[in-house]
């Protein structure tokens, strides 16, 4: 019974030593894979700045982005038709305008949007939308230059944003986006998406193309932006078996690649 006993004990402690191991290194893995997670969904963003949205149009990176947010201009839902309306297109500032597209799928009204070729480009409040007529009426609300003419068919797409922050008190990083950009420096931003848990620091630092890091308080120098370095730090979401709660810190720079393939157009 003794030994009986004793191989039970032996048994039992190697067990409970192996569940712990496991437990900690699946504690381990889940704290590693939340930090990636977030650096590369942010990588991601980064890189489709500037999608859908005019060439010539440097205000990519909106005002509200600093060293712990980062807020761009995007067309995540890829909205976008072709006008079909025979050029010249002639638009003039707060003068409404109805025009044939291929598609209207997407859009809506009350949207704002661009009406953009590769040299010029309009903002526009989308007014109305006909899709048994295919068309879009909509009021201009800046022009790239004045008066406005598009020579050639121009393409329409949406003004939307995406926004990557970490909320401090929750210690969570949330991804968000925006279909309401009438005010770029303030954009009315849709319920968040939890991205990643525990996390005790989030922090962009952005460098120019000399690879200087520079302030983005103007436009002018979020115009300049061609680098952002990402930096995050997660904690493990329980004590280890040892009582210790380790953290994983992660940095990757990446470029907005969107932008410069933009600047080659």
């Amino acid at each position: 019974m003794g030994v009986t006993l004793s191989i039970t004990a032996t048994a039992f402690v190697l067990f409970h030593q192996s569940e712990r191991t496991f437990r900690d290194q699946a504690v381990i893995v889940e704290m590693q894979e939340s930090a990636r997670l977030v650096l590369s969904q942010v990588t991601d963003d980064i890189r489709m700045a500037g999608q859908a949205t005019p060439s010539g149009l440097t205000d990519v990176i909106l005002p509200g982005s600093s060293a712990s947010r980062l807020n761009v201009r995007m067309g995540f839902s890829a909205t976008e038709s072709f006008v079909t309306t025979v050029p010249p297109v002639n638009l003039t500032l707060a003068a409404p305008l109805t025009l044939g597209v291929e598609s209207t799928s997407g859009f809506s009204a009350n949207r704002q949007a661009f009406v953009w070729t590769r040299s010029d480009w309009a903002r526009v409040t989308i007014n109305s939308v006909s899709g048994s007529a295919k068309t879009i009426r909509f009021t201009p609300s800046l022009l790239s230059r004045t008066p406005m003419s598009f020579a050639a068919p121009p393409v329409i797409s949406l003004d939307e944003a995406v926004s990557i922050y970490r909320d401090p008190v929750s210690q969570v990083v949330r991804r968000t986006t925006s279909t309401n950009t009438q005010d770029p420096a303030s954009p009315i931003w849709s319920p968040a998406n939890e991205l990643a848990t525990h996390v005790t620091a989030l922090s962009f630092l952005y460098y120019d193309s000399a690879g200087m890091p520079i302030s983005i308080d103007t436009a002018e120098l979020r115009a300049g932006v061609a680098v952002i370095e990402v930096q995050v730090i997660v904690e493990a979401s329980m004590a280890l078996s040892n009582g210790s709660r380790p953290r994983c810190s992660l940095s990757v720079r990446s470029s907005p690649r969107n932008l410069q393939l933009r600047s080659l157009i």
